[in-house]
């Protein structure tokens, strides 16, 4: 029963694996219809469906709205109450007139209605703001400001995203190539495993040598079950920037290192003058200084043109409706320091922002250096990677040929030929953390990714030095 369940979650563990790699199958069987997708094609997918950039352009509608509202102050304002009025008795209006004999030997009281006791009323109002102080101008230029700060965030937001799905995009590669790698030093090991039996058949070597190497075979199983759920973990992650399902078929276009991207003088000024981190913050603190003006206005004077037209349904009226007009002057020299508070909190934030755009240049300036050396130290590791590949393969030779002679034991072979897949994987490695400093680079510069990432720049790496040989 054992042996049957062993065999039994074998076969189903294989099933699971053969299903997980049909994207991959399909790809190696039938090119011509599964066309690859380019990283300009992913950022185009990942622009339009991602919620973070959505959410942002919803920010970028309310400040606009916000905008609108307060650049409506300036207008004239009409306005019209109405009203129906049903009083419990009629009003009356009664004169008391003393005696005053001989024309009048009695007091009398005269009494006349003064409205009807159900009646109709309607005011209407125009309003037209003559003076404030340049408050609505000011709060014009506060709202103004906040949406080029949102527009400047909505850019920020585009240039991360990019800079994530990259990264995404890069690590699916590097999961698919390592998977690559630890599959054929499985292989090879396995080889080995088969040579070390057949060794110990004919008495050749000891059994210490077979157990060896049934231990390396298990560990390269084990790093390609790694490498494998690797794959599946990257094309999971890239699927969810792509609004897919996670297990969805993951096909992308292989991508060389590209070209050097260029003197860090001229990275670190394009960045300074390009990231939109630091145009959001300026935004933000001229905003600010303009809602110090707005509450700086609220203790000027307030002059408004105001003209009505008034109706009172009444019949013992001669004329019902009745047109006015005047200036009305509102002033609050004094309201208990409230608008004064207002005004240096404001005057606090505008200076906050200040400070935080000094350290974002700051900061800039030390991400554009970090990856610019990263980039460099990564081409450096490539080269010398590139070395001690060719020489792997050497020595591998050299031990092996010591084998057919009797001066090298099995193990020596069976570890010295897992040095070249140790090599091949850090080789492969260097090679996606170049793309994706590049990438990063891009990013601290605040300039279009794919401007070191194009495939333009591929096709012109031949005569760069820089390209990586297939291992």
């Amino acid at each position: 029963m054992t042996a049957f369940n062993i065999c039994s979650s074998n076969h189903f563990f294989k099933m699971d694996v053969f299903i997980r790699c049909l994207p991959i199958l399909a790809f190696v069987l039938f090119p011509t219809f599964v066309a690859a997708e380019t990283l300009e094609e992913i950022w185009t997918i990942a622009t339009q469906v991602n919620h973070r950039l959505q959410a942002q352009g919803h920010k970028i509608q309310a400040a606009q709205e916000e905008l609108r509202e307060v650049r409506a102050a300036r207008l004239p304002t009409l306005a019209n109450r109405s009203g129906y009025v049903h009083l419990s008795a009629e009003p009356t209006f009664a004169l008391d007139i003393p005696a005053m004999p001989p024309v009048l030997p009695t007091p009398v009281t005269l009494e006349s209605p003064l409205a009807d006791r159900s009646f109709a009323m309607s005011a209407t109002t125009l309003t037209v703001p003559l003076y404030t102080g340049g408050k609505i101008q000011a709060g014009i230029d506060a709202r103004r400001f906040l949406v080029q700060a949102e527009q400047a965030g909505l850019a920020a937001a585009r240039q991360n995203l990019k800079l994530e799905v990259a990264e995404a995009y890069f690590h699916v590669l590097r999961a698919r190539r390592l998977h690559e790698v630890t599959i054929n030093a499985e292989r090879s090991v396995f080889a080995h495993l088969e040579n070390a039996k057949k060794l110990l058949e004919q008495n050749l070597v000891t059994k210490n040598v077979l157990l060896a190497a049934q231990a390396a075979w298990a560990n390269t199983a084990q790093d390609v079950l790694k490498a494998e759920n690797q794959v599946f973990i990257a094309e999971a992650a890239l699927n969810r920037y792509l609004g897919r399902s996670l297990d969805f078929p993951v096909f992308v276009e292989e991508m060389d290192v590209p070209e050097l991207s260029g003197e860090l003088k001229t990275l670190t000024a394009e960045a300074l003058r390009c990231r939109r981190e630091l145009n959001q913050v300026a935004a933000q603190g001229r905003a600010s200084s303009a809602a110090s003006r707005v509450a700086q206005a609220e203790r000027l004077p307030q002059v408004v043109a105001v003209g009505s037209h008034n109706y009172v349904q009444n019949s013992h009226l001669r004329q019902e409706s009745l047109w006015s007009g005047g200036v009305g002057l509102a002033w609050t020299p004094f309201d208990g320091g409230a608008s004064q508070a207002r005004e240096r909190a404001a005057r606090q934030n505008a200076a906050a922002a200040f400070r935080i755009r000094e350290e974002t240049r700051s900061l800039i300036v030390l991400q554009v250096r970090a990856a610019w050396v990263t980039e460099r130290e990564t081409r450096n590791r490539i080269q010398v990677a590139e070395l001690g590949k060719s020489l792997s393969v050497l020595l591998v030779v050299a031990v092996i040929a010591g084998g057919l002679v009797g001066c090298a034991n099995a193990a020596d072979i069976g570890r010295n030929k897992s040095l070249p897949r140790h090599i091949r994987r850090h080789h492969r490695h260097l090679a996606s953390q170049t793309r994706r400093g590049l990438s990063q680079l891009a990013k601290r510069n605040g300039m279009p990714i794919d401007r070191f990432l194009h495939p333009s720049f591929s096709r012109r790496q031949g005569n760069s030095g820089d390209t990586v040989p297939g291992s």
